[in-house]
């Protein structure tokens, strides 16, 4: 019982977290609304075009602003060194990885998927 507590308590605490990046809206920077992206080594890496940027972080959760606020710091990760990582504050909240074609992407919030730059998502069904 103390564990579906603390766990709840601890998802509603993201939950506030994710709504003041989202309110923070576009004009903040890094340093001022906590999230940070930082790219990390990897042996391969990917030119992702626009859209597959856009598409990628909004399934992670961005919001339009941190999207156009944050999109070239997510592709010149990918593009240059094969991996991202997104922080809030000292917490990693996702990863975002190339291997061929894809990149796969794991959260704390929404689980994992994979996104091809030829197909698009991989067993994934848009929720309505």
């Amino acid at each position: 019982m103390k564990y579906l507590l603390r766990t709840f308590l601890k998802n509603c605490a993201w939950l506030m977290a994710a709504f003041v990046i989202t309110v923070a809206g576009c004009g903040q920077d890094i340093a001022h609304s906590g999230l940070q992206l930082v790219p990390l080594s990897n042996q391969h890496s990917i030119d992702l075009n626009v859209n597959d940027v856009v598409e990628i972080m909004r399934r992670t959760g961005f919001s339009d602003e941190q999207i156009v606020e944050f999109g070239k710091k997510m592709h010149d990760g990918l593009s240059l060194s094969g991996a991202t990582q997104l922080k809030v504050g000292d917490n990693v909240e996702a990863i975002f990885a190339v291997r061929n074609d894809c990149v796969y992407i794991t959260t704390r919030m929404r689980g994992s998927f994979i996104y091809n730059i030829r197909t698009g998502w991989v067993n994934f069904s848009p929720q309505s």
